[in-house]
């Protein structure tokens, strides 16, 4: 029997959420190959200490139950040693513990994405190219973030036995042997390219890539922001790749505009809310998250930030990587899910709250039959879903007062796992129109009870301000960013 589904992409498709990868099972892909009937969709094993390199909720929730909602300033040393503690263990258990053992989740998996992989390095990274660069672990007392997380992940993804035999198998040729080793496969995913464009938004500079980039592995390269002809090399050289695989039907998607997600958060100091945004839907200068409004306004030179400008340079790069998939796509029969236009469509802040998309009705039911979501709508029906930073007001009775964001995870980047099905759903949107059996629906109440963001938010969310200004201050949340944006 043909594999029904195999996927090949970045942390999207692998399924990081909150600074980390730890619950593959609720990756879009395994929601969508469930709905496809498959029974054994192989995924690796990240849950020990919260997944690697470090998960925010985890954290967030531990020193909500030591603190409660705030940490006062009395409490600043042992929230401190708290959180040192965290991510000593973390680092530990990564570094030098159970982390770095074989697991028996393979030998091959079919989810086959890895976090941090850019369009390029699909076909050069693989388990042993990965073990030969990660160091000898340093037991740090400061920054405790696993060294090399990303390699480490591409490890245990790769060849989670650590088998000879698959050593030095990349993406594109493991799922070439699923191929051949399982007769085939009828449904390949494949969807790259956000890291060739993403740490712009969290390092807030552009680097251009240069020619020499195009031979570079990732930890070689310092680039930010791929020029489009480069992309379309890459591309190029890839295509032929994927078509070789010989998989029945492909999916491949298109890269959001990553000036969208409240990773960088928009500001106009001094604007009216009429003014803040350009004509385009800009904001004058896109800054940390981590980094209040009126803090910045009074002195945006103190801050890293973009311009106005620079965002509209970012996107329209990402305009032109899109335009490439799309004649690619349309070249060689591929099926195109259109992911950009979906978040365009989703985003609260650049739409002036005014969002056009329209959520799965059964999404909209499974949030109406849950205990802990059901109060989550507007005074016209509409979910309060949206693409700022997740918030919560307890002390609020208005729902929309009360509560916010809820596509995006803590880290900013990454979806919730209802932002994750609703990426499920919009592959299965196309599937519909491509396979001969209709999928099964997606299962919106297994989603939403698995969404624990949404339904029990750590109550220091409350005091946001304070919980961010705390890991700011420790170091953890600017390196963390570093680390999973490339």
């Amino acid at each position: 029997m043909p594999a029904k589904l195999v996927a090949i992409g970045d942390s999207l498709t692998q399924g990081f959420l909150n600074g980390s990868i730890s619950q593959t099972h609720l990756s879009y892909p395994a929601m969508i190959a469930r709905c496809l009937g498959e029974t054994d969709f192989k995924v690796p094993d990240f849950a020990g200490e919260g997944g690697l390199p470090v998960n925010l909720e985890t954290l967030f929730q531990m020193l909500a139950v030591k603190f409660g909602e705030k940490i006062g300033v009395s409490d600043s040393i042992s929230a401190f040693l708290a959180t040192q503690g965290f991510l000593d263990r973390v680092e530990d258990y990564w570094e030098r513990g159970e982390g770095t053992q074989a697991t028996q989740t393979g030998p091959v998996h079919h989810n086959l994405a890895v976090w941090g992989f850019a369009l390029g390095n699909c076909d050069t990274l693989t388990e042993a190219t990965c073990r030969r660069f990660i160091p000898i672990p340093k037991d740090h007392t400061v920054n405790q973030i696993p060294e090399f997380a990303m390699y480490r992940t591409a490890r245990r993804t790769l060849n989670p036995s650590f088998d000879a035999q698959y050593e030095n198998l990349s993406q594109l040729s493991a799922a070439a042997e699923i191929a051949k080793t399982q007769g085939g496969i009828e449904n390949l995913i494949f969807w790259l390219g956000s890291n060739n464009c993403l740490s712009t938004v969290t390092n807030l500079k552009i680097k251009w890539s240069e020619a020499a980039d195009l031979d570079l592995l990732a930890h070689q390269r310092s680039c930010n922001l791929w020029l489009p002809s480069h992309f379309r090399t890459l591309l190029w050289q890839i295509a032929d790749k994927i078509d070789a695989i010989g998989a029945k039907n492909v999916f491949i998607a298109t890269i959001p505009h990553v000036t969208i997600p409240p990773v960088s958060r928009g500001i106009t100091p001094g604007a009216t809310e009429e003014q803040k945004l350009s004509e385009d839907g800009y904001y004058e200068y896109y800054t940390h998250f981590w980094i209040w409004d009126e803090d910045f306004a009074n002195a945006p030179d103190k801050y890293p930030h973009l311009t106005r400008d620079q965002a509209r340079t970012i996107d329209a790069a990402i305009n032109e990587y899109n335009e490439a998939i799309k004649l690619e796509a349309n070249k060689r029969g591929w099926h195109l899910v259109d992911i950009c236009n979906r978040l365009d469509r989703l985003a609260y802040r650049r739409q002036k709250r005014h969002t056009t998309y329209e959520f799965p009705k059964e999404l909209v039911a499974a949030l109406k039959s849950h205990p802990a979501t059901k109060e989550r709508f507007t005074s016209d029906g509409k979910p309060i879903l949206d693409t700022r930073y997740l918030r919560l007001y307890a002390d609020q009775t208005n729902p929309e007062e009360k509560y916010r964001g809820g596509i995006f995870s803590l880290d900013g980047i990454h979806p919730t796992t209802t932002g994750y099905g609703i990426v499920a759903h919009e592959f299965l949107q196309v599937m519909e129109q491509v396979l001969p059996a209709k999928p099964k629906p997606l299962n919106w109440q297994e989603i939403i009870s698995a969404d624990t963001l949404l339904l029990k938010p750590p109550e220091n969310l409350q005091n946001l301000r304070e919980m961010l200004n705390f890991m700011q201050n420790r170091t953890l949340l600017p390196n963390l960013i570093k680390v999973i944006s490339g």
